[in-house]
């Protein structure tokens, strides 16, 4: 549910001047701080490896990095429900890809699923240009892809790893990376946004806990599955306190999308 909120909160951050590489460096310093902190409360992993810590780093400054960013500037060009009706369907690529490196064995519902879920994000791109154009619609769908690859590789590199520190070296290599991108980018950071910012930075921190928790537990396609109430926290929250339009054809695809979810589900039972 956390990570459902994250659309809106930035869009309300860009109302304010807010640019997303400074918002989301900002962002992920915050959910740093608050990981360490736990972990020096906790002291989960006191004797981590030098080379595992880089590689949690570069996990976050690269992997979960460029989904941010995807993610944010599709936020700036279009709706934050037309985006999430998009890139909720990444459940459905991150067992695909599963599927493709053995990961997960093939079942018919994965056929069923795919089709569900393409007919629901279809739905953005037929009849007409959805609002904004297309450029929000196809960076979500990047963000998407670009997740999907991340929850992956992430449970290669997740074995024997505990979760809060998995949680705080990512964090700590996404500030690295969008800060050094929004800085070479001439952006700067607003400090009306700040609010904006620690409310993504907790939320995030919760919920990167609770992902990577989940990854080392039961995989990247079972865990993607589990965001089945993600597009609809965003659209509800999209509609109340952003004010936009609930569309016929919204509603349809959102549905659609969710309603593949499940079926994925009944093929990792039937594994």
């Amino acid at each position: 549910m956390s990570f459902g909120t994250l659309a809106v909160v930035a869009k309300l951050a860009y109302r304010i001047g807010a640019e997303p590489l400074p918002l989301l460096a900002t962002r992920f310093a915050i959910a740093t701080l608050l990981l360490a902190a736990v972990e020096l409360r906790t002291k989960s992993s006191p004797h981590m490896e030098g080379a595992l810590i880089v590689r949690l780093m570069l996990l976050g400054g690269l992997g979960y990095a460029l989904e941010a960013a995807l993610f944010f500037a599709a936020l700036q060009r279009s709706p934050a429900s037309e985006v999430s009706l998009v890139f909720y369907s990444y459940p459905l690529w991150t067992a695909l890809l599963s599927f493709a490196l053995r990961m997960e064995p093939f079942r018919w519902q994965l056929i069923a699923a795919l089709g569900l879920g393409l007919a629901g994000v279809g739905t953005l791109f037929s009849f007409s240009v959805p609002e904004g154009g297309l450029a929000g619609p196809l960076l979500a769908l990047g963000a998407a892809a670009s997740i999907a690859v991340f929850l992956v590789i992430a449970q290669l590199v997740l074995r024997d790893v505990a979760s809060g520190a998995t949680a705080l070296w990512t964090a700590a290599g996404a500030t690295v990376s969008l800060g050094v991108a929004g800085v070479a980018g001439g952006q700067s950071f607003s400090a009306a946004a700040l609010p904006a910012a620690a409310a993504l930075g907790v939320a995030t921190a919760i919920a990167f806990v609770a992902l990577y928790a989940a990854i080392a537990r039961i995989g990247s396609a079972r865990t993607s599955v589990a965001g089945t109430l993600e597009p609809v926290t965003t659209v509800s929250l999209a509609v109340a306190v952003l004010a936009e339009p609930l569309t016929l054809r919204l509603i349809a695809g959102t549905i659609l999308v969710i309603c593949a979810l499940p079926v994925l589900t009944l093929s990792r039972r039937s594994a």
